[in-house]
């Protein structure tokens, strides 16, 4: 195993995880289920190696990587974002993976954060094992978990974007509540490289954010409006159920306020 240094740095952190797992291993046998497990495993570590990530954990069906071990890298984050949309894409070439007689469709959620971590070596049952800790790991791993709510593929909060702003086309999606964190924490979508040009997703992407502005103003009808123009889009489902709630809460309190004059 490689040496690493230990102690205290600033690196970006990768969680991946397969979508409907659970599902998967409940229509194969185990020895089916390891097969379909490497089948998707391997390639994508390779990707984070490739991008100068490390992978720390490998859990069933989940991955966490790690980018900026290294003294020199200082595009940890950029590296981290270009190995998650590489993933979508080694994800879209398997898909379905075939075992045996099976096509297993497969898809994965991705969460990304940048931010202080403590690098050491855990001895557990007589191994020596690397790692990284810190708050960065915990919320990437909420970011992962997060996308299951809004349909989204790969999320990362407002640090990673700064870094790969300029680089990356995303979309500005929610603020969170995020346990632990005093305040709500604006999460972005990652949509894909701004060398690719991808009209309808930008036009998607334009049209939310719009209505994201009018939704924090409380224009709740403009805000539907743009919403509604992003089709087949979970967050936007979630956002105009949000704003006709919103609506219809201030509906009833200016009607309860004119039955108590």
């Amino acid at each position: 195993m490689k040496k690493f240094a230990t102690g205290d740095m600033q690196g970006t952190i990768l969680f991946i995880d397969i979508k409907n797992f659970l599902g998967i291993s409940g229509i194969l046998s185990p020895k089916e289920t390891c097969q379909f497990i490497m089948r998707v495993i391997e390639p994508l570590s390779d990707s984070i190696q490739d991008h100068g990530g490390y992978v720390c954990q490998i859990q069933g069906d989940a991955i966490m990587a790690v980018f900026g071990l290294e003294e020199s890298d200082n595009d940890h984050a950029h590296n981290a974002i270009n190995c998650a949309l590489d993933m979508q894409k080694i994800l879209a070439t398997l898909n379905p993976v075939r075992i045996n007689n099976i096509c297993i469709p497969v898809a994965a959620r991705i969460g990304i954060c940048s931010g202080d971590l403590y690098a050491c070596y855990i001895h557990i049952a007589g191994k020596k094992e690397f790692t990284v800790l810190g708050k960065t790991v915990n919320l990437a791993s909420r970011y992962q978990k997060i996308n299951k709510y809004y349909g989204t593929k790969i999320l990362i909060d407002e640090l990673v974007f700064a870094y790969i702003k300029n680089e990356i086309v995303t979309r500005k999606l929610d603020k969170v509540e995020i346990e632990g964190c005093a305040e709500r924490v604006q999460v972005y979508e990652v949509l894909f490289s701004r060398l690719t040009c991808d009209t309808e997703e930008a036009l998607k992407r334009a049209h939310y954010e719009k209505g994201l502005t009018y939704y924090l103003q409380g224009n709740w009808d403009d805000a539907i409006e743009c919403f509604s123009r992003v089709a087949e889009d979970k967050a936007s489902y979630l956002m105009i159920k949000r704003c006709k709630y919103r609506k219809a809460l201030k509906q009833f309190s200016l009607t309860d306020d004119e039955n108590h004059k």
